[in-house]
């Protein structure tokens, strides 16, 4: 069973647990994704940070570190470093993380769009209890703020080739983050461009007045919000414990920065997990690169 058919049934009950706005759960069991190579490439934060007895978030590694996965040399053959940023309760042990990655990589080539494609992978299934680490998620995608900000800037300093980030649900809040960070460290337009699909972050932070927005008109050449105005996992998931809107759900509240274009994708996307998939899926990557 889909990881969202699971969802609207616990909807259904009105419980608490807000379960599954990952990017993807594994693939090859019924689901919409592909299987990647166990050596898919990727930069990995897991394992950065624990909860401790008591229920709060402990960072185990440096706050900027970060490590890398799979094999970069083989898979490395395109003009452009295109990063995936997966969402809240993804999975390193199911493949969930590489799965979604690769899934959303081909359907940028579906697209005619042949990046080197890598995934973002970090502690998005820590922590429990009756809100299901909703969280202790928050804060540890806040912590990789600066972590994937720092991997941006070696990669500028050692490669140099361009690097759009995708985020995906609570991804979001971890490209935000870096973008905040990067703002903060006078280090302008690193990335070329930022997008957000089905982003679990706050639509006011996202204004130019608000937490985010600043970050995002200094950190990236452009910015794109696909926001999907009847998502139910985020009007249920990030409403209910936000009491909140999304701006995956209704476009930015406020005065967008002056480099992002947001594009209502609700006709075209069924559903919060297929923004990142294949076409014939309801995948929206057409329209991300449309829009690049």
């Amino acid at each position: 069973m889909r990881r969202r058919t699971i969802l609207k049934g616990a909807a259904a009950t009105g419980t608490m647990a807000i379960a599954g706005t990952g990017l993807a759960s594994a693939g090859g069991d019924g689901n919409d994704e592909l299987d990647a190579p166990d050596d898919y490439p990727g930069v990995s934060t897991r394992e950065h940070f624990d909860i401790n007895w008591y229920g709060s978030v402990e960072l185990d590694e440096g706050t900027y570190s970060y490590d890398h996965r799979g094999d970069w040399a083989k898979y490395d053959d395109g003009d452009e470093l295109t990063l995936f940023v997966h969402g809240w309760r993804t999975e390193n042990e199911d493949d969930g993380d590489i799965n979604g990655a690769y899934t959303a990589e081909k359907a940028l080539q579906e697209q005619d769009y042949d990046p080197t494609g890598a995934v973002y992978t970090w502690d998005a299934d820590k922590g429990g209890g009756i809100d299901d680490g909703w969280y202790e998620a928050q804060e540890i995608a806040a912590q990789n703020g600066p972590k994937l900000a720092n991997f941006l800037l070696d990669w500028q300093a050692s490669d140099g080739r361009p690097v759009k980030l995708v985020a995906h649900s609570l991804g979001a809040q971890v490209a935000c983050s870096a973008m905040k960070n990067l703002r903060a460290w006078e280090n302008p337009n690193v990335v070329d461009s930022l997008v957000l699909v089905g982003g679990a972050a706050d639509n006011e932070a996202c204004a130019v007045d608000g937490e985010y927005g600043p970050g995002l008109e200094y950190a990236a050449g452009s910015v794109l919000n696909c926001y999907k105005t009847d998502d139910s996992v985020l009007e249920w998931a990030y409403s209910l414990g936000e009491l909140n809107t999304a701006v995956g759900e209704s476009g930015v509240d406020g005065t967008p920065p002056a480099n992002m274009t947001e594009v209502d994708v609700t006709s075209v996307v069924p559903d919060h997990y297929s923004y990142p998939e294949l076409k014939e899926d309801g995948g929206c990557m057409d329209v991300v690169v449309q829009n690049w």
